[in-house]
């Protein structure tokens, strides 16, 4: 389950094939989403133009790991 990645670093693989790194700042469940999926809120993204994160849903991860901060 997707709320294991809370308060980690991860790598996300996406449903365009983009790659993103990230700190997992908070999830919203299923049951709290208006569209009853998860959503992963992520800081600290590796990409210029998202200082202020991603907000990204369980159908768009392909691939979801942890990885070392270092």
């Amino acid at each position: 389950m997707l709320n294991n990645f809370l308060g980690k670093n991860v790598r996300i693989i996406d449903d365009d094939n983009m790659e993103w790194r990230g700190y997992v700042r908070s999830i919203e469940t299923p049951e709290d989403s208006d569209d009853g999926q998860w959503w992963l809120d992520i800081v600290n993204v590796n990409k210029p133009g998202f200082k202020t994160g991603l907000s990204i849903s369980e159908h768009e991860i392909k691939e979801i790991s942890e990885v070392d901060n270092g």
